[in-house]
């Protein structure tokens, strides 16, 4: 009996000087997230400075970079580089995309414009000072089609380079 309460209490001992693991041990960088091997919580960068906790019971809280319990560590810094990387690739997709339907909008709202009647309706929308909006809308499109270039632009609406908006959303059509 005392053998066994002796080996029972080395055990013990033995379990409780256990190095805990350190944090690059314990948090590990898996693609696009980092996940506590101990818990299972995963953590996500989805806004810059934010990072999304996902629990293992499925619940989720954000959290500043900072709280992040690896922060300041060589993991982080691989994390947080490669976590910003892809933040700032998919924000260029989003305006890209915005962009890519802002000119499909465009483009079909002048469809049935042949090139010489869109520059006069420019023209003519330029002349009764119509929406300034409408009017780089236009010369976007005209742009598009290649009718005339980029830097004729600020010329044909007679304001400096750096007030135009190509990207600009019409909020309704324009009626003839």
């Amino acid at each position: 009996m005392k053998r066994v309460t002796l080996i029972l209490l080395s055990v013990i001992f033995l379990a409780s000087c256990a190095k805990e693991k350190s944090v690059e041990e314990r948090y590990v960088y898996e693609g696009d997230k980092v996940v506590d091997v101990e818990t299972g919580d995963e953590y996500f960068m989805e806004d810059e400075g934010e990072i999304t906790v996902v629990h293992t019971d499925g619940t989720m809280e954000v959290i500043a970079v900072e709280e992040a319990p690896f922060f300041e560590t060589a993991l982080s810094e691989e994390f947080l580089k490669s976590m910003e990387a892809r933040l700032e690739e998919r924000k260029l997709k989003l305006l890209e995309d915005k962009r890519d339907k802002i000119r499909e909008v465009r483009r079909s709202r002048y469809a049935h414009m042949s090139d010489d009647d869109l520059l006069s309706q420019f023209k003519q929308a330029h002349k009764d000072q119509l929406d300034l909006s409408r009017q780089i809308d236009m010369i976007a499109e005209l742009i598009d089609r290649g009718v005339i270039a980029e830097d004729e632009a600020p010329i044909m609406l007679e304001i400096s380079p750096e007030l135009i908006d190509f990207d600009v959303e019409l909020e309704e059509p324009i009626e003839n």
